[in-house]
Protein backbone atom coordinates (compact mmCIF):
# COMPACT_ATOMS: atom_id res chain seq x y z
CA UNK A 1 0.00 0.00 0.00
CA UNK A 2 1.44 3.47 -0.70
CA UNK A 3 2.28 6.07 1.47
CA UNK A 4 -0.64 8.28 0.42
CA UNK A 5 -3.36 5.35 1.16
CA UNK A 6 -1.42 4.99 4.41
CA UNK A 7 -2.50 8.70 5.26
CA UNK A 8 -6.07 9.25 3.92
CA UNK A 9 -7.71 7.55 7.23
CA UNK A 10 -5.61 10.18 9.38
CA UNK A 11 -6.43 13.36 7.07
CA UNK A 12 -10.24 11.51 6.85
CA UNK A 13 -10.25 11.41 10.64
CA UNK A 14 -9.45 15.39 11.53
CA UNK A 15 -12.58 17.69 12.13
CA UNK A 16 -13.78 20.81 10.35
CA UNK A 17 -11.11 23.05 11.97
CA UNK A 18 -13.15 26.06 13.92
CA UNK A 19 -11.93 28.65 11.57
CA UNK A 20 -13.14 27.29 8.46
CA UNK A 21 -17.17 27.22 10.31
CA UNK A 22 -16.64 30.99 11.37
CA UNK A 23 -15.42 31.80 7.89
CA UNK A 24 -18.85 29.80 6.56
CA UNK A 25 -21.21 31.78 9.34
CA UNK A 26 -19.31 34.67 8.88
CA UNK A 27 -20.33 34.74 4.80
CA UNK A 28 -24.42 34.26 6.31
CA UNK A 29 -24.52 36.73 8.44
CA UNK A 30 -23.38 39.41 6.17
CA UNK A 31 -25.58 37.95 3.52
CA UNK A 32 -28.58 38.58 5.70
CA UNK A 33 -27.08 41.63 6.77
CA UNK A 34 -27.00 43.23 3.07
CA UNK A 35 -30.58 41.88 2.48
CA UNK A 36 -32.13 43.03 5.72
CA UNK A 37 -30.24 46.97 4.71
CA UNK A 38 -31.87 46.47 1.35
CA UNK A 39 -35.19 45.54 2.54
CA UNK A 40 -35.21 48.44 5.35
CA UNK A 41 -33.44 51.31 3.75
CA UNK A 42 -36.47 53.44 3.21
CA UNK A 43 -38.18 52.65 6.60
CA UNK A 44 -35.41 54.98 8.32
CA UNK A 45 -36.25 58.55 6.20
CA UNK A 46 -34.28 60.51 9.08
CA UNK A 47 -31.10 58.86 8.08
CA UNK A 48 -31.65 57.87 4.23
CA UNK A 49 -28.57 59.89 3.84
CA UNK A 50 -26.61 57.73 5.72
CA UNK A 51 -26.87 54.37 3.61
CA UNK A 52 -23.07 53.35 4.30
CA UNK A 53 -23.48 53.78 8.27
CA UNK A 54 -26.93 51.94 7.89
CA UNK A 55 -25.24 49.01 6.12
CA UNK A 56 -22.48 49.18 9.09
CA UNK A 57 -25.49 49.16 11.60
CA UNK A 58 -27.42 46.04 10.00
CA UNK A 59 -23.88 44.67 9.88
CA UNK A 60 -23.09 44.52 13.07
CA UNK A 61 -26.66 43.46 14.23
CA UNK A 62 -26.27 40.22 12.39
CA UNK A 63 -22.47 39.26 13.52
CA UNK A 64 -23.72 40.31 17.11
CA UNK A 65 -26.68 38.07 16.37
CA UNK A 66 -24.41 35.40 14.38
CA UNK A 67 -21.98 35.21 16.98
CA UNK A 68 -23.97 33.85 19.70
CA UNK A 69 -25.26 30.96 17.17
CA UNK A 70 -21.91 30.41 16.61
CA UNK A 71 -20.59 30.09 19.71
CA UNK A 72 -23.52 27.57 20.87
CA UNK A 73 -22.55 25.59 17.78
CA UNK A 74 -19.20 25.33 18.87
CA UNK A 75 -19.98 24.70 22.29
CA UNK A 76 -22.58 21.67 20.74
CA UNK A 77 -19.70 19.81 18.53
CA UNK A 78 -17.62 20.54 21.64
CA UNK A 79 -19.48 19.25 24.58
CA UNK A 80 -22.07 17.08 23.12
CA UNK A 81 -21.41 15.98 18.91
CA UNK A 82 -19.44 12.50 20.10
CA UNK A 83 -22.39 11.34 22.21
CA UNK A 84 -24.83 12.65 19.69
CA UNK A 85 -23.87 11.54 16.54
CA UNK A 86 -24.17 7.78 17.44
CA UNK A 87 -27.53 8.46 18.09
CA UNK A 88 -28.82 8.74 14.93
CA UNK A 89 -29.04 11.54 12.06
CA UNK A 90 -32.72 12.81 13.28
CA UNK A 91 -31.47 13.08 16.72
CA UNK A 92 -28.16 14.88 15.38
CA UNK A 93 -29.76 17.43 13.36
CA UNK A 94 -32.69 18.33 16.47
CA UNK A 95 -30.06 18.28 18.73
CA UNK A 96 -28.56 21.41 16.02
CA UNK A 97 -31.29 22.73 15.70
CA UNK A 98 -32.06 23.20 19.54
CA UNK A 99 -28.49 24.44 19.92
CA UNK A 100 -29.21 27.35 16.84
CA UNK A 101 -32.36 28.31 18.91
CA UNK A 102 -30.35 29.01 21.63
CA UNK A 103 -28.00 30.87 20.07
CA UNK A 104 -30.29 32.71 17.86
CA UNK A 105 -32.74 33.19 21.61
CA UNK A 106 -29.44 34.49 23.16
CA UNK A 107 -28.68 37.22 20.18
CA UNK A 108 -32.26 38.79 20.30
CA UNK A 109 -32.02 39.01 24.04
CA UNK A 110 -28.62 40.83 24.42
CA UNK A 111 -29.78 42.87 20.79
CA UNK A 112 -31.20 45.40 22.64
CA UNK A 113 -28.78 46.16 24.46
CA UNK A 114 -26.42 46.06 21.85
CA UNK A 115 -28.51 47.91 19.40
CA UNK A 116 -28.78 51.02 21.62
CA UNK A 117 -25.07 51.03 21.92
CA UNK A 118 -24.14 50.69 18.07
CA UNK A 119 -27.15 53.30 16.95
CA UNK A 120 -25.44 55.29 19.73
CA UNK A 121 -22.11 55.41 18.16
CA UNK A 122 -22.62 55.47 14.40
CA UNK A 123 -26.55 58.13 14.98
CA UNK A 124 -25.17 60.08 18.46
CA UNK A 125 -27.74 62.78 17.62
CA UNK A 126 -30.81 60.10 17.52
CA UNK A 127 -32.24 57.84 19.80
CA UNK A 128 -33.97 54.24 19.46
CA UNK A 129 -36.26 52.72 21.00
CA UNK A 130 -35.56 49.16 20.19
CA UNK A 131 -38.44 46.75 20.96
CA UNK A 132 -38.74 43.08 19.38
CA UNK A 133 -42.50 43.11 19.68
CA UNK A 134 -42.88 46.01 17.16
CA UNK A 135 -41.31 43.58 14.42
CA UNK A 136 -42.74 40.08 15.46
CA UNK A 137 -43.23 38.84 12.16
CA UNK A 138 -39.94 39.75 10.94
CA UNK A 139 -38.19 38.37 13.90
CA UNK A 140 -39.74 35.20 13.62
CA UNK A 141 -39.32 35.24 9.92
CA UNK A 142 -35.34 35.10 10.65
CA UNK A 143 -35.95 33.10 13.70
CA UNK A 144 -37.17 30.08 10.78
CA UNK A 145 -34.50 30.92 8.57
CA UNK A 146 -31.81 30.76 11.27
CA UNK A 147 -32.98 27.79 12.45
CA UNK A 148 -32.51 26.19 8.70
CA UNK A 149 -29.55 27.13 8.48
CA UNK A 150 -28.74 25.23 11.60
CA UNK A 151 -29.97 22.81 10.96
CA UNK A 152 -28.19 22.46 7.78
CA UNK A 153 -25.04 23.07 9.56
CA UNK A 154 -25.45 20.06 11.39
CA UNK A 155 -26.55 18.34 9.11
CA UNK A 156 -23.90 19.15 6.72
CA UNK A 157 -21.71 17.90 9.54
CA UNK A 158 -23.52 14.85 9.98
CA UNK A 159 -23.28 14.19 5.97
CA UNK A 160 -19.50 14.53 6.33
CA UNK A 161 -18.74 12.27 9.03
CA UNK A 162 -20.35 9.54 7.63
CA UNK A 163 -19.11 9.97 4.45
CA UNK A 164 -15.17 10.07 6.37
CA UNK A 165 -17.02 7.16 8.38
CA UNK A 166 -17.89 4.95 5.08
CA UNK A 167 -14.88 5.92 3.22
CA UNK A 168 -12.54 4.43 6.09
CA UNK A 169 -14.62 1.17 6.62
CA UNK A 170 -14.33 1.36 2.49
CA UNK A 171 -10.82 1.41 2.70
CA UNK A 172 -10.32 -0.66 5.47
CA UNK A 173 -12.29 -3.46 3.37
CA UNK A 174 -9.85 -2.97 0.40
CA UNK A 175 -7.16 -3.57 3.09
CA UNK A 176 -8.52 -6.84 4.23
CA UNK A 177 -9.39 -7.59 0.82
CA UNK A 178 -5.72 -7.57 -0.25
CA UNK A 179 -4.52 -8.92 2.43
CA UNK A 180 -6.77 -12.03 2.03
CA UNK A 181 -5.43 -12.12 -1.31
CA UNK A 182 -2.01 -12.34 -0.92
CA UNK A 183 -2.42 -14.96 1.88
CA UNK A 184 -4.57 -17.19 -0.48
CA UNK A 185 -1.61 -16.73 -3.08
CA UNK A 186 0.80 -17.48 -0.10
CA UNK A 187 -1.80 -20.72 0.47
CA UNK A 188 -2.08 -21.69 -3.17
CA UNK A 189 1.90 -21.24 -3.77
CA UNK A 190 2.54 -24.32 -1.32
CA UNK A 191 0.76 -27.06 -3.32
CA UNK A 192 1.96 -28.63 -5.88
CA UNK A 193 1.10 -28.07 -9.37
CA UNK A 194 0.86 -31.35 -10.80
CA UNK A 195 0.55 -34.81 -9.22
CA UNK A 196 3.44 -37.50 -8.75
CA UNK A 197 4.02 -39.89 -12.01
CA UNK A 198 4.53 -43.34 -10.06
CA UNK A 199 3.42 -46.09 -11.89
CA UNK A 200 1.03 -48.41 -10.55
CA UNK A 201 0.04 -45.19 -8.63
CA UNK A 202 -3.12 -42.54 -9.09
CA UNK A 203 -2.64 -39.86 -7.05
CA UNK A 204 -4.33 -36.60 -6.70
CA UNK A 205 -5.21 -33.62 -4.21
CA UNK A 206 -7.26 -30.86 -3.89
CA UNK A 207 -7.43 -27.79 -1.95
CA UNK A 208 -10.50 -25.51 -1.79
CA UNK A 209 -9.94 -22.44 0.42
CA UNK A 210 -12.70 -20.73 2.33
CA UNK A 211 -14.16 -18.02 2.57
CA UNK A 212 -11.34 -16.87 5.26
CA UNK A 213 -8.45 -18.02 4.15
CA UNK A 214 -7.38 -20.71 6.54
CA UNK A 215 -3.89 -22.73 6.73
CA UNK A 216 -4.15 -26.27 5.18
CA UNK A 217 -2.26 -27.45 1.99
CA UNK A 218 -0.93 -30.39 0.97
CA UNK A 219 2.37 -31.41 -0.62
CA UNK A 220 4.49 -34.16 -2.41
CA UNK A 221 8.04 -34.57 -1.37
CA UNK A 222 10.54 -36.81 -3.13
CA UNK A 223 13.25 -38.19 -0.40
CA UNK A 224 16.69 -38.61 -1.64
CA UNK A 225 18.66 -41.80 -1.03
CA UNK A 226 14.98 -43.83 -1.39
CA UNK A 227 13.89 -45.38 -4.97
CA UNK A 228 10.56 -43.26 -5.94
CA UNK A 229 10.04 -42.98 -2.31
CA UNK A 230 7.71 -40.12 -1.90
CA UNK A 231 6.46 -38.30 1.20
CA UNK A 232 2.40 -36.91 1.18
CA UNK A 233 2.01 -34.59 3.61
CA UNK A 234 -1.60 -32.73 4.33
CA UNK A 235 -1.81 -30.35 7.09
CA UNK A 236 -3.79 -27.60 8.63
CA UNK A 237 -2.72 -24.87 10.09
CA UNK A 238 -4.76 -23.12 13.47
CA UNK A 239 -5.96 -20.02 12.84
CA UNK A 240 -7.47 -17.64 9.57
CA UNK A 241 -5.74 -15.00 7.26
CA UNK A 242 -2.25 -13.49 6.96
CA UNK A 243 -1.09 -15.40 10.03
CA UNK A 244 -1.97 -18.75 9.03
CA UNK A 245 -0.81 -18.73 5.66
CA UNK A 246 2.35 -17.22 7.14
CA UNK A 247 2.76 -19.92 9.61
CA UNK A 248 1.95 -22.41 6.55
CA UNK A 249 4.54 -21.23 4.65
CA UNK A 250 7.00 -21.61 8.09
CA UNK A 251 5.65 -25.51 8.51
CA UNK A 252 6.04 -26.14 4.73
CA UNK A 253 9.75 -24.64 4.90
CA UNK A 254 10.50 -26.78 8.17
CA UNK A 255 9.01 -30.16 6.84
CA UNK A 256 11.25 -29.73 3.21
CA UNK A 257 14.26 -29.35 5.45
CA UNK A 258 14.03 -32.46 7.07
CA UNK A 259 11.69 -35.05 4.62
CA UNK A 260 14.16 -34.66 1.91
CA UNK A 261 16.93 -36.62 4.26
CA UNK A 262 14.60 -39.10 6.25
CA UNK A 263 12.37 -41.40 5.44
CA UNK A 264 11.38 -41.89 8.99
CA UNK A 265 8.19 -39.94 9.20
CA UNK A 266 7.82 -39.79 13.02
CA UNK A 267 11.13 -38.42 13.24
CA UNK A 268 10.67 -35.72 10.65
CA UNK A 269 7.84 -34.62 12.58
CA UNK A 270 9.56 -34.58 15.94
CA UNK A 271 12.02 -32.75 14.26
CA UNK A 272 9.96 -30.05 12.85
CA UNK A 273 7.50 -29.70 16.33
CA UNK A 274 10.80 -28.68 18.72
CA UNK A 275 11.51 -25.27 16.44
CA UNK A 276 8.16 -24.58 15.66
CA UNK A 277 6.77 -24.14 19.13
CA UNK A 278 10.04 -21.97 20.13
CA UNK A 279 9.21 -19.86 17.15
CA UNK A 280 5.74 -19.84 16.95
CA UNK A 281 2.44 -18.15 18.85
CA UNK A 282 1.84 -20.73 21.40
CA UNK A 283 -2.46 -19.98 19.97
CA UNK A 284 -0.64 -21.39 16.60
CA UNK A 285 0.22 -24.92 15.87
CA UNK A 286 -0.71 -27.07 13.02
CA UNK A 287 -2.18 -30.37 12.59
CA UNK A 288 -0.47 -32.53 10.18
CA UNK A 289 -0.36 -36.28 8.73
CA UNK A 290 2.79 -37.00 7.25
CA UNK A 291 3.10 -40.34 5.45
CA UNK A 292 5.69 -42.01 3.21
CA UNK A 293 4.92 -44.23 0.49
CA UNK A 294 7.30 -47.31 -0.86
CA UNK A 295 5.99 -48.29 -4.14
CA UNK A 296 8.33 -51.19 -4.28
CA UNK A 297 7.03 -52.27 -1.10
CA UNK A 298 3.05 -51.32 -1.57
CA UNK A 299 4.05 -49.72 1.76
CA UNK A 300 2.92 -46.63 3.15
CA UNK A 301 4.24 -45.20 6.43
CA UNK A 302 2.75 -42.16 8.46
CA UNK A 303 2.79 -40.54 11.47
CA UNK A 304 -0.55 -38.47 12.22
CA UNK A 305 0.42 -35.57 14.07
CA UNK A 306 -3.11 -34.44 15.60
CA UNK A 307 -5.12 -34.89 11.81
CA UNK A 308 -7.62 -37.13 11.10
CA UNK A 309 -7.10 -40.41 10.40
CA UNK A 310 -7.13 -41.63 6.69
CA UNK A 311 -10.02 -43.70 5.50
CA UNK A 312 -8.85 -46.92 3.60
CA UNK A 313 -11.52 -47.93 0.97
CA UNK A 314 -10.31 -51.96 0.53
CA UNK A 315 -12.98 -54.54 -1.27
CA UNK A 316 -15.86 -51.82 -1.29
CA UNK A 317 -15.39 -51.44 2.68
CA UNK A 318 -13.96 -48.54 3.90
CA UNK A 319 -12.17 -48.22 7.43
CA UNK A 320 -10.57 -45.78 9.45
CA UNK A 321 -6.99 -46.25 9.81
CA UNK A 322 -5.87 -45.29 13.49
CA UNK A 323 -2.11 -44.23 14.56
CA UNK A 324 0.26 -45.10 16.98
CA UNK A 325 1.43 -42.39 19.58
CA UNK A 326 0.39 -39.36 20.21
CA UNK A 327 -1.51 -37.20 18.15
CA UNK A 328 -0.69 -34.31 19.37
CA UNK A 329 -0.52 -31.39 16.93
CA UNK A 330 2.85 -29.93 15.87
CA UNK A 331 3.87 -26.85 17.72
CA UNK A 332 0.85 -27.80 20.73
CA UNK A 333 4.30 -28.64 23.44
CA UNK A 334 7.78 -28.49 22.80
CA UNK A 335 8.68 -32.30 23.29
CA UNK A 336 6.42 -34.86 21.76
CA UNK A 337 7.49 -38.62 21.05
CA UNK A 338 5.58 -39.05 17.63
CA UNK A 339 5.15 -42.94 16.02
CA UNK A 340 4.56 -44.26 13.09
CA UNK A 341 2.43 -46.98 11.71
CA UNK A 342 3.27 -48.70 8.52
CA UNK A 343 0.05 -50.08 6.23
CA UNK A 344 0.53 -52.65 3.47
CA UNK A 345 -1.40 -51.60 0.59
CA UNK A 346 -3.06 -53.89 -2.19
CA UNK A 347 -4.02 -53.61 -5.50
CA UNK A 348 -7.58 -51.32 -6.04
CA UNK A 349 -7.01 -49.82 -2.39
CA UNK A 350 -8.20 -46.71 -2.25
CA UNK A 351 -5.95 -44.51 0.59
CA UNK A 352 -7.68 -40.73 0.86
CA UNK A 353 -6.38 -38.75 4.17
CA UNK A 354 -8.37 -35.21 4.40
CA UNK A 355 -8.69 -32.13 6.81
CA UNK A 356 -11.11 -31.77 9.24
CA UNK A 357 -12.87 -29.02 6.94
CA UNK A 358 -14.60 -32.14 5.06
CA UNK A 359 -16.47 -33.21 8.49
CA UNK A 360 -17.44 -30.26 9.83
CA UNK A 361 -19.17 -28.42 6.49
CA UNK A 362 -22.50 -27.66 7.56
CA UNK A 363 -25.74 -27.00 5.73
CA UNK A 364 -28.50 -24.53 6.18
CA UNK A 365 -30.08 -26.64 9.12
CA UNK A 366 -26.36 -26.62 10.56
CA UNK A 367 -26.15 -30.07 10.45
CA UNK A 368 -22.48 -31.39 9.78
CA UNK A 369 -21.54 -33.59 6.66
CA UNK A 370 -19.54 -36.14 8.96
CA UNK A 371 -17.24 -39.05 8.74
CA UNK A 372 -20.21 -41.55 7.83
CA UNK A 373 -21.04 -39.13 4.82
CA UNK A 374 -17.24 -39.03 3.64
CA UNK A 375 -17.00 -43.20 3.82
CA UNK A 376 -20.15 -43.34 1.61
CA UNK A 377 -18.62 -40.59 -1.09
CA UNK A 378 -15.41 -42.33 -1.17
CA UNK A 379 -17.09 -45.45 -1.60
CA UNK A 380 -19.16 -44.40 -4.47
CA UNK A 381 -16.05 -42.56 -5.88
CA UNK A 382 -14.59 -46.07 -6.94
CA UNK A 383 -16.10 -46.16 -9.84
CA UNK A 384 -14.43 -42.99 -11.14
CA UNK A 385 -11.85 -43.31 -13.53
CA UNK A 386 -9.10 -41.57 -11.80
CA UNK A 387 -7.93 -40.54 -8.70
CA UNK A 388 -9.13 -36.39 -9.62
CA UNK A 389 -12.15 -37.53 -10.54
CA UNK A 390 -12.75 -39.08 -7.67
CA UNK A 391 -11.98 -36.63 -6.05
CA UNK A 392 -14.27 -34.41 -8.09
CA UNK A 393 -17.30 -36.84 -7.14
CA UNK A 394 -16.44 -36.58 -3.31
CA UNK A 395 -16.70 -32.61 -3.40
CA UNK A 396 -19.51 -32.95 -5.59
CA UNK A 397 -21.77 -34.60 -2.87
CA UNK A 398 -20.48 -31.89 0.02
CA UNK A 399 -21.88 -28.87 -2.32
CA UNK A 400 -24.77 -30.90 -2.74
CA UNK A 401 -25.14 -31.22 1.42
CA UNK A 402 -23.83 -28.02 1.96
CA UNK A 403 -26.04 -26.24 -0.45
CA UNK A 404 -25.87 -22.38 -0.13
CA UNK A 405 -24.19 -22.34 3.08
CA UNK A 406 -20.68 -20.73 2.71
CA UNK A 407 -17.48 -22.95 3.88
CA UNK A 408 -16.41 -21.97 7.13
CA UNK A 409 -12.94 -23.70 6.94
CA UNK A 410 -10.90 -25.20 3.98
CA UNK A 411 -11.71 -28.69 2.30
CA UNK A 412 -8.13 -30.37 1.50
CA UNK A 413 -8.14 -34.00 0.28
CA UNK A 414 -5.21 -36.30 -1.40
CA UNK A 415 -6.20 -39.66 -2.75
CA UNK A 416 -3.83 -42.42 -3.26
CA UNK A 417 -4.88 -45.14 -5.86
CA UNK A 418 -3.07 -48.59 -5.80
CA UNK A 419 -3.47 -49.92 -9.36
Amino acid sequence: MSKNEHAKPTELNKETPIGKELLIWFAIATVLAFVNWYLNRSNWPEVSHTGLRMLVLQLSYSYFVFLHIFLMIVVFRAVLWDRVKSSGKLLSEGSGMLFAFLGFALGLFNLQWFAGLAYGVLYPGFTINFQLADSLGYWLAMFVVIAIIGTFAVSYHTMRLNLKESYRIQLERERLRGELEMAREMQMGLMPSVAPDLPGYDIAGVCLPATEVGGDYYDYIRIDGVDNALAIAVADVSGKGMKAAMTAVMVSGMLHAEAIHRNNAAEVLIRINRPLYRKSDRRMFAAMLYGILDPGKKQFSFTNAGQMPPLLLRSGKVSAISSHGPRLPLGATPEVNYARRSLELASGDHLLLFTDGINEARNGDRLLFGEERLELALAESARAPSASAALEMILERIRKFTGDEPPHDDITMVLLRVR
